[in-house]
């Protein structure tokens, strides 16, 4: 399964003290995208088709991922809300849906509140509430595998938490994923990797989650390992009037191996007036 997200141009834009790479198309409300730990915004590929013809869509890729340069240091997630934010100042987005995956659904958590002007309507995916000791564990296993495992070694010890026993079944959607992975000219090293780990678990907002007043929708998957139910059922309880849509033998890679049901739910819930 490839994920192209083909647009002419190939613009960065300097916001503090890094250059953020994004692309953008389409006309319309503008949507923001934001991925997740170790990937870049690629990662939207099955979604740009459809939504490119509603919405004017930015996809781009965080501090120290895919062509977006490198943090001279540490950060957390509100960093990276900052990112965002200031992405959209430099291209003049006065206000967005914010669509976030993981961690990227860390860091829209983290922009609704503190920018709640900003935000149109809130789609948080596959994403979390906060660094608990198990999912702590698990990123910083990862992180070690980054750093002792081939980029082959890495991917079939990982993909196990991010696909479905089902996903499994699927003929060649796991192996097509895995190549795309290998391919990836813009492959994390274990430093960099590790950073973004230590952002992503910098991140806690059970005590806040009632400041967010955008319209949200949460999607989840009823089989993610990584970002297990529990999260979405925070979510869902603690912002008010939120919806709460459950993909039936989703994963945590939902956006790819669900993406027909995906997109459905979230262009209706951001068409809604």
């Amino acid at each position: 399964m490839t994920c192209p997200l083909t647009i002419a141009s190939m613009p960065k834009v300097r916001v503090g003290q890094i250059e953020l790479f994004y692309e953008e198309d389409g006309h319309g409300e503008p949507v923001v995208w934001i991925h997740g730990v170790g990937i870049d915004h690629w990662v939207w590929g099955l979604q740009m088709p459809l939504f490119t013809q509603h919405f004017r869509c930015l996809a781009f890729d965080n501090r120290d991922g895919g062509q977006s340069d490198r943090s001279s240091g540490s950060y957390t997630i509100k960093t990276m809300a900052d990112d965002a934010i200031g992405l959209m100042d430099a291209l003049a987005i006065d206000k967005a849906h914010i669509v976030g995956l993981s961690m990227g659904g860390a860091i829209a958590q983290e922009l609704a509140i503190a920018h709640p002007a900003r935000v149109t309507r809130l789609v948080l995916v596959s994403t979390y509430t906060s660094a608990d000791r198990r999912g702590a564990d698990v990123l910083n296993s990862f992180a070690l595998m980054r750093a002792r495992f081939s980029r082959e070694e890495y991917a079939h010890a990982t993909s196990p938490w991010v696909f479905t026993y089902h996903d499994y079944l699927v003929p060649g959607l796991v192996e097509s994923a895995t190549t795309r992975f290998l391919e990836d000219p813009y492959f994390l090293p274990a430093d960099v990797y590790a950073r973004q780990v230590e952002a992503a678990l910098s991140h806690f907002t059970e005590d806040r989650l009632s400041r967010i007043t955008a319209p949200t929708l949460i999607v989840a998957g009823d089989d993610d390992l990584l970002t297990p139910m529990r999260f979405a059922t925070t979510l869902h309880e603690r912002i008010s009037g939120a919806k709460l849509a459950v993909i039936r033998g989703g994963g945590h890679a939902l956006v790819l191996t669900h993406a027909g049901e995906f997109n459905r739910v979230v262009l209706s819930f951001l068409e809604e007036s």
